[in-house]
């Protein structure tokens, strides 16, 4: 049998048989895809910019305040999937805040301020309040030529005279002072003698230490004070707190110190 084959067809293997070369139609939906390709291929800048739209809406949805749980959980349930609050929760144990503040309290020293240079201050003052009632006693400048002439001794002053004297001593002094204790004081002529007893009288007191609430200091007793000199920022901690004088203490010992020694001041 003659067989022949036909122009526009093609052989394939032993058997053969027509396969038509005409070109398909194109539809419409392979024309949308071949121009929307050429126009990435045309513009490459479009991917980068779809990319990073795409990661910024992932991204918005991601965030807790848009992420929404709808699991119900009673309390003694576990959980089948970690959750994440969409906001900071405080739960407050008031019993246990409340404890841990009072240990943080027990726990800081309280810090008291020493003043070194107290005494130093108060002995000046001392100092410079009797030589106003000392100056009063002191005889007046003798002027040249008149040495050898025969002068009346010239008499103390009254009491009245210096009382006049007292409130510039008082302001020298820093405290008050009773008329009584101004009259012995005239008595003596403000001898230099008795500023120095007050002056140790001081020294004694002070330099032991007071405080002005003897109570309150001795309730750090189980843990201690610190004390900071306020004039080197030197800080020590202080565990024996009895040794203080409080107000009324360091009264006392002013008495108890200054009567034997102003006594025999005073006597002699």
């Amino acid at each position: 049998m003659n067989s022949s084959i036909s122009p526009g067809t093609m052989w394939c293997g032993t058997s053969w048989y027509p396969i038509s070369l005409t070109p398909m139609k194109k539809t419409k939906f392979n024309t949308w895809l071949d121009t929307a390709t050429q126009f990435f291929l045309s513009t490459p800048y479009l991917l980068w910019v779809m990319l990073l739209g795409i990661t910024l809406v992932f991204t918005f949805f991601q965030t807790p305040e848009h992420q929404q749980i709808n699991d119900a959980y009673e309390i003694g349930d576990v959980a089948l999937r970690d959750i994440k609050a969409h906001r900071d929760l405080l739960v407050e144990d008031r019993e246990v805040s409340e404890e841990r503040r009072s240990q943080a309290r027990d726990a800081v020293r309280i810090v008291y301020d020493l003043d070194a240079d107290l005494l130093a201050r108060i002995q000046t003052r001392i100092e410079e309040a009797m030589t106003i009632g000392r100056s009063l006693f002191e005889p007046p400048p003798v002027e040249t030529g008149e040495e050898n002439s025969s002068a009346e001794k010239i008499p103390d002053p009254t009491f009245a005279m210096v009382l006049e004297t007292k409130p510039l001593f008082e302001e020298k002094l820093g405290i008050p002072i009773s008329e009584g204790a101004y009259s012995i004081l005239h008595k003596h002529r403000f001898d230099p003698d008795i500023t120095q007893k007050v002056q140790t009288i001081m020294d004694k007191v002070l330099s032991n230490g007071v405080v002005a609430n003897k109570e309150l200091l001795l309730e750090q007793e189980h843990k201690g004070i610190v004390l900071r000199n306020i004039k080197t920022n030197e800080e020590q901690v202080i565990n024996h707190l009895k040794v203080f004088y409080g107000p009324d203490q360091a009264k006392a010992m002013v008495r108890i110190e200054g009567k034997p020694l102003l006594k025999r001041s005073i006597t002699t």
